[in-house]
């Protein structure tokens, strides 16, 4: 695990799937998708979504490194992402979460400023970037310290944390793909697509193009509000 790789590596296309429940696996397509496969778009995000940036990939630099996003909580700190992405940030000297990034901003000029990262919490029994049964497992939180503008919830508002107990949905996907030559802006994207089951495995499926390196850890949001970001998140990109 400690030398695990993150499969946000180089760009290319991913199918992406998401456990019913709340965590995920994914697969990566190496041949053009099937006629009708819908496109994301991308836009200028939601407070409550975010990337992370760590040691090697600073604050402005060419890449991005995962997507997250805030669940509700009563302590109000808690970051939703992928379990590979919370390995590699385990790892991490300096480590924070930027809700809705904006390229060329200093950490004081962001929408709701930079969180730092003070802790990961990751199911013990996850083996990253596995097809083995515990690729169920990937997801992780992050718990974020507060900044001068106070809590992270508090600022950004935050998703509905909902389990679910089947695989079939219509749901919203938004990530953060982190190369410069496929998302120059380094703006998410989002893709409404509907859901299935994973053969063999205890994870939804959806198909979207767009969705490189990076997506990893991005929300998955039932009875999405395109305005404000709100809605249930009931999975994330794995």
């Amino acid at each position: 695990m400690d030398n695990a790789v993150p499969i946000d590596s180089p760009p290319a296309p991913a199918s992406a799937v998401s456990k019913h429940g709340i965590t995920t696996g994914a697969t990566i397509a190496h041949q053009p998708p099937p006629s009708g496969t819908p496109t994301p778009e991308h836009f200028l995000g939601h407070p409550m979504a975010g990337t992370f940036f760590f040691d090697g990939k600073p604050l402005g630099g060419p890449k991005t490194y995962c997507t997250g996003s805030v669940v509700h909580t009563a302590a109000k700190d808690i970051v939703l992402t992928a379990g590979h992405c919370g390995r590699g940030l385990e790892r991490a000297t300096h480590r924070i979460f930027v809700p809705q990034y904006r390229i060329r901003r200093s950490a004081v000029e962001q929408p709701s400023g930079v969180y730092p990262v003070s802790r990961l919490y990751i199911d013990p029994r996850y083996d990253a970037n596995t097809k083995k049964p515990t690729s169920d497992l990937d997801l992780a939180f992050a718990q974020v310290d507060p900044n001068t503008r106070g809590k992270v919830e508090d600022v950004t508002g935050a998703l509905t944390f909902t389990p679910t107990s089947s695989y079939k949905h219509k749901v919203t996907v938004i990530g953060y793909p982190d190369d410069v030559s496929v998302n120059p802006d380094h703006v998410p994207v989002r893709c409404p697509v509907s859901t299935s089951q994973l053969p063999g495995f205890r994870q939804m499926r959806m198909t979207c193009t767009g969705f490189y390196g990076g997506v990893s850890g991005g929300p998955w949001i039932e009875d999405y509000n395109s305005t404000n970001g709100t809605g249930k998140v009931i999975g994330n990109t794995g």
